[in-house]
């Protein structure tokens, strides 16, 4: 997106942006100068032409200064300078109409800094000496044009400095009011449900539009290029085979695979791979290629917006440590000191054992918090999810009698990071179930992926019912993010006892070479 000039996008209640508002009045007020200057000298006939002609070049000036463009809108005043230097002084005009040179030097001095008042002003001297160049005597054109010339370049030098402070402030708000706009365009399409900004939801529309114009049997839609690591965004078959059929060059493809670009803001982002191909021609073709190009714009916007909400959502999950670390957490631990001193003073029996059995209890609440704590902080930052996983299953069953069990077998490219976000909620949720409430002996965390597919499975060896409770929303949370992440989650009694959670996405899973975490 390019920004319009520094000042530009201050616009005060009238409406209008303020700076184009003063070089308007700039302009007029230059025109009427000359115009009381030849009514002044009786020479109002013979100048009204001219006149005209200046009123022209103002009014395109203004208009052209309207929304101007950064490479464009110095040119603008510049024109302005030349054209009306040539046009008085190669048509002999009223000493008068000369004073409108002023102008084009104090609009650019407001407008632009020093260098370029500087650099309009010189053209406009060059373009009087040009024109007067041609006449017998140059002399009277000169001494005409010399006094406005310079005023103007006076006059623009001292706006320019006046005027720096706020030039750097528009320059430094440009991005911040560009982002605004951008921001409530968004939230204004989103409000009226023009504008879907579920990235999973539009590649599965994407898909189940092409391979019913296509006919295909199995699809894909992949975000990366083909020389890095694909990621599937959404996928209806084995996307580890169309993964393959993506690197290969066209002449190497399967004759009923076809792969389509899909082109985004800054070029390709990815690629929607079509297998078991029945129909293709170059109609099918080229209509694939305009319903890619239309969903590929709010697949970007939604791929960018996904990053801002995993960015907030980061920040939001850090802010609210930091408050129940700094609050809550701090003031039941003062609470804990309070009963300690109940216990030391009381010569009650009953009341001491009442105490110690209150202080047990803030104990176990603090430590349910620092683990709250801890699953809010806990991010997959520098490592695969595998890694991520077993750090906070290593630090969660510290200090605990319970034996853990990992299986990891993580190839391929890595998973996207909402994806992976989304399953170390996931597993979180379900390793802290066990954790408080299934008294268990033992825990198996096995997580499997090819990068293409995902089979996530945590088991326990303790009481079981693990069904939904009332005033109690994890696993409808666990659900929710499965869904969002096009997976399946299955809670279930395990079948030697205990609680089974078994996440998996509906494809089935495929192993691919490459670097194995186990």
């Amino acid at each position: 997106m390019r920004l319009t000039s520094r000042l530009d996008r201050a616009v005060p209640a009238g409406g209008l942006p303020y700076t184009w508002r003063v070089t308007t009045a700039i302009r007029v007020f230059a025109l009427a100068l000359a115009a009381g200057i030849v009514l002044a000298d009786n020479e109002a006939g013979a100048s009204w032409p001219l006149l005209t002609a200046l009123a022209v070049i103002a009014a395109a000036s203004a208009v052209l200064d309207w929304s101007p463009q950064p490479d464009r809108s110095p040119w603008v005043a510049a024109a302005e300078m030349l054209l009306s230097a040539l046009i008085l002084s190669s048509a002999d005009a009223s000493i008068g109409l000369y004073a409108y040179l002023a102008a084009p030097p104090v609009v650019t001095g407001l407008r632009h800094g020093l260098v370029t008042t500087v650099n309009v002003a010189a053209v406009g001297a060059l373009g009087v000496l040009g024109a007067s160049a041609a006449g017998d005597d140059p002399r009277p054109e000169l001494f005409a044009a010399a006094p406005w010339v310079l005023s103007g370049l006076g006059a623009g030098m001292l706006t320019s400095w006046q005027s720096r402070s706020l030039r750097d402030q528009g320059a430094r708000r440009a991005p911040y009011q560009a982002a605004h706009q951008l921001m409530a365009q968004l939230h204004d399409l989103a409000r009226r449900r023009e504008l879907g900004l579920d990235r999973l939801q539009l590649a599965a529309d994407l898909q189940t539009h092409l391979r019913r114009a296509t006919g295909a049997v199995t699809s894909t839609v992949f975000t990366g290029s083909a020389q890095d690591d694909l990621v599937v965004l959404s996928s209806c078959g084995d996307a580890a085979q169309l993964a393959d059929e993506v690197r290969l060059s066209v002449e190497h493809r399967s004759p009923d695979v076809r792969i389509v670009p899909v082109h985004g803001t800054a070029g390709v982002m990815g690629f929607l791979a079509l297998g078991g191909v029945q129909r293709w021609n170059d109609e099918i073709a080229q209509r694939a290629a305009e319903m890619t190009d239309d969903f590929a714009l709010r697949l970007d916007t939604a791929v960018l917006f996904d990053e801002v909400r995993i960015m907030a959502t980061s920040e939001e999950r850090n802010r609210l440590a930091r408050e129940m670390h700094d609050g809550v957490a701090q003031e039941i631990v003062a609470l804990g000191y309070v009963v300690d001193e109940i216990e030391s003073i009381s010569h009650d029996k009953k009341a001491r054992d009442l105490a110690v059995s209150l202080r047990d209890e803030i104990t176990r609440v603090v430590g349910e918090l620092r683990y709250s704590i801890y699953d809010l902080r806990h991010e997959v930052t520098g490592q695969r999810l595998s890694g991520a996983i077993s750090e906070y299953v290593r630090d969660l069953s510290s200090g605990t009698d319970l034996h853990v069990h990992l299986d990891f077998d993580e190839v391929g490219p890595p998973l996207s990071p909402n994806t992976e976000s989304e399953l170390l909620r996931i597993a979180q949720e379900a390793i802290s179930n066990v954790r408080r409430h299934s008294h268990a002996e033992n825990l198996w965390v096995s997580f499997a992926t090819d990068g293409w597919s995902v089979d996530l499975q945590i088991e326990d060896d303790g009481v079981g019912n693990a069904s939904p409770k009332d005033r109690h929303w994890g696993l409808q949370t666990m659900s929710e993010r499965a869904a969002g992440i096009g997976a399946r989650l299955d809670v279930c009694d395990r079948a030697a006892g205990g609680t089974r959670v078994h996440l998996r996405t509906e494809q089935t899973t495929t192993t691919r070479e490459g670097s194995s975490a186990r």
